[in-house]
């Protein structure tokens, strides 16, 4: 193994790498198109990654979350769209999942009265946005789950084939 670096101010791809025991040599011999020279300039801030790139760093470090830190951090769009999410327990993001369908559930029938003409008008406006808020706590507990099982297939302990398998028969 290559010696460790001892630079302070390590940026996220460069803790992920060194937490799977790679050097830059061997990781850019686990991916396809980054080599150990595009890999360095990332780590140093010299050069943005690709979308490519992400994902080649995200199966080969098995950090799924990288994808979603630079969505969230890095990309324009995603910066205006997509939620920074924490890895945490299953039982937690269960726990908040059903947290906030549970707010979710008194207020559909408010979000019916709302949005049965069409518009949103300005009485309407502080409803809508509350009950929007809570949606969206919604979806980040969903999106939680996602990462979730992605890390966990990443790590092999979860059987994502069998998953994916189960959840194809219910389409």
């Amino acid at each position: 193994m290559g010696k460790q670096s001892t630079r302070e101010n390590k940026n996220i791809y460069q803790l992920c790498r060194e937490a799977q025991g790679l050097t830059r040599e061997k990781a850019s011999e686990n991916m396809v198109g980054v080599s150990a020279s595009k890999i360095e300039k990332i780590e140093y801030e010299l050069q943005e990654p690709t979308p490519y790139d992400i994902i080649q760093m995200a199966d080969c470090y098995k950090k799924p979350e990288l994808c979603n830190y630079y969505c969230s951090h890095k990309c324009t769009i995603g910066g205006r769209y997509v939620p920074e999410i924490e890895i945490s327990e299953l039982s937690n993001i269960i726990l908040e999942t059903i947290a906030s369908l549970n707010e979710i559930n008194p207020l559909t029938s408010r979000l019916i009265q709302i949005s049965r003409d069409g518009t949103i008008s300005d009485d309407e406006i502080k409803d809508f946005a509350f009950i929007s808020k809570k949606l969206d706590e919604v979806s980040l507990a969903i999106d939680s789950l996602n990462l979730w099982i992605d890390k966990t297939a990443s790590e092999n302990n979860i059987n994502i084939e069998l998953l994916n398998a189960e959840k194809e028969k219910l389409k």
